[in-house]
C-alpha cells in the first residue's frame, strides 16, 4: 500500500488551465453546421469538399485522418484518428508516457483510482501538492513516476492519471491494463511512443534531419516544421546532445529525435532516441496503443516505418542507470577520492573500516529516477554482469 509524504495547502479554487490534451485545435472561417455534412472522413491536405470549406491549416498539418460532423462552437467538431501500421512488430516501440482521465464508480475519488492501479505498477508513495491542469488537487507518485489530480466542479468528478517514462516502465501487464481503461471508459489524453537506437546504426541526429529535408516526416499534409535544440554549434563533435522537434505540441501531435545517451550525462554515447507524443487536442487515442506501440509509431511518419528492432524498457531503463552509476562514481572519485586514500592510510588499509565510516543509507539523486528498477535487481549496474543487455 503506498503512504504518503509531505501535504502541501491545497489551493480553494480551479486553475485557469484546462484538462491536459482538451485544448482547442479548431479553425477559423468555418462553415456554418447547416452546411457540413457529417462524419466526413479525409486525410492529408484533401479540402472535404468545395460546398464544405475546412481551413487545411492546423487541421490537415499533421496528416492524419479527420473526422468531422455538425457540432460544436465553431459549428463542425474535428476529431483526427491515429493510424497503424499492421505490418509491424507491435513490440518494435515502447510507451514512454501515457495519460488517462477517468470517472471511479459510486462517487468514489483519487483514492480508488491509486488503489487500481496497483494492479499495474508498484505505488509506493504520494506527495500531495496543489491543483494542477484544472484540478483542484493533486500529488506526485514516487519519484518521477507519475501524477494524479482530481477535485473541481468542472471535472464533473473526473480523475486525471498521468505516468512517466519511470512509471511506464514498471508497469506489469501492459493488456490488463488496457482492458481496465477500456472497461472503466477511460479517455486517453497523452501516450508517448519511444523507439531506442543504443549504436545510433539506424537512428541518428544526421538521419533525422536527412529524413525531414526529403519528406521522411511529411505524413500526407503540409510538411511540418522543424526545431533545433541543444549542442549544435559543436556538431557531430557535441557532447551534451542536440535535439529535432519535428511539428508543432499545439497540433497535439510532436516527434522528437535526440542523443538520449548525451543527455543522460555519457558525452561519447550514440544512443539515440525518437518518440512520438500525441495528445488528445481534437483527436482520438485509442486503448491497443498500448499493446500496438509499435505500430502506431510506424504509422506516425512515413519514415518510422524501417524501424525493426525489437525494444525491451528493462533494457532501456538499466542502460540509463548504467550511465548514471558510472557519472555518480566518477563525482563520487573526483570529490571524495583524496579522504578515502587518506583514511585508507589511517586505519592501515583496512577496507572495510573505511567504508562503514562513510557509507549511509539511500540512492544518489541521479539514479533516484531508476530507484524501482535498482532496488530490484543492483546488479543491473554492473556492466561486466550485463553484457547481454548490449
Amino acid at each position: 500500500m503506498f503512504s504518503t509524504q509531505s501535504i502541501d495547502e491545497c489551493s480553494d479554487g480551479d486553475a485557469a488551465a484546462g484538462q491536459p490534451g482538451e485544448a482547442d485545435a479548431r479553425t477559423s472561417g468555418t462553415a456554418a453546421a447547416s452546411r457540413v455534412a457529417p462524419r466526413v472522413v479525409t486525410t492529408g491536405r484533401k479540402k472535404v469538399a468545395e460546398r464544405h470549406p475546412v481551413d487545411s491549416g492546423e487541421i490537415y498539418g499533421t496528416g492524419e485522418r479527420v473526422e468531422l460532423e455538425a457540432g460544436g462552437p465553431s459549428g463542425v467538431r474535428v476529431t483526427r484518428h491515429l493510424d497503424a501500421v499492421d505490418a509491424a512488430p507491435a513490440n518494435v516501440a515502447f510507451l514512454d508516457a501515457l495519460a488517462f482521465s477517468v470517472v471511479p464508480p459510486d462517487e468514489k475519488s483519487y483514492t480508488w483510482v491509486l488503489e487500481q492501479m496497483q494492479q499495474f505498477l508498484a505505488i509506493e508513495t504520494i506527495e500531495y501538492r496543489r491543483g494542477l491542469f484544472g484540478f483542484r488537487y493533486s500529488a506526485r507518485i514516487g519519484d518521477g513516476v507519475g501524477v494524479v489530480a482530481w477535485g473541481g466542479e468542472s471535472q464533473r468528478g473526473r480523475v486525471f492519471f498521468s505516468l512517466m517514462g519511470q512509471g511506464c516502465s514498471m508497469v506489469k501487464d501492459w493488456p490488463a491494463l488496457q482492458s481496465w481503461l477500456e472497461q472503466h471508459r477511460a479517455s486517453i489524453k497523452r501516450a508517448d511512443v519511444a523507439y531506442d537506437d543504443y549504436e545510433g546504426r539506424l537512428v541518428s541526429i544526421a538521419w533525422a534531419v536527412e529524413q525531414y529535408q526529403n519528406d521522411g516526416f511529411n505524413a500526407g499534409g503540409r510538411k511540418p516544421r522543424a526545431e533545433c535544440f541543444g549542442d549544435w554549434l559543436d556538431g557531430e563533435d557535441s557532447t551534451k546532445g542536440r535535439t529535432v522537434g519535428i511539428g508543432s505540441r499545439a497540433s497535439g501531435k510532436y516527434a522528437r529525435c535526440y542523443e538520449k545517451g548525451k543527455q543522460l550525462g555519457d558525452p561519447a554515447s550514440s544512443w539515440t532516441r525518437i518518440e512520438v507524443e500525441w495528445r488528445a487536442q481534437d483527436r482520438h487515442i485509442p486503448y491497443d496503443i498500448l499493446t500496438r506501440p509499435g505500430q502506431y509509431l510506424a504509422g506516425a511518419y512515413p519514415c518510422l516505418v524501417v524501424l525493426n528492432e525489437l525494444q525491451s524498457t528493462i533494457k532501456t531503463v538499466a542502460k540509463a542507470a548504467q550511465i548514471a552509476y558510472d557519472r555518480a562514481v566518477e563525482n563520487a572519485k573526483l570529490h571524495c577520492g583524496k579522504i578515502v586514500n587518506l583514511m585508507l592510510a589511517v586505519v592501515g588499509g583496512d577496507y572495510a573500516e573505511v567504508v562503514k565510516q562513510l557509507i549511509r543509507p539511500g540512492i544518489p539523486t541521479r539514479i533516484e529516477p531508476y530507484s524501482y528498477h535498482v532496488r530490484q535487481d543492483p546488479m543491473m549496474l554492473d556492466h561486466q554482469l550485463n553484457g547481454a543487455l548490449s
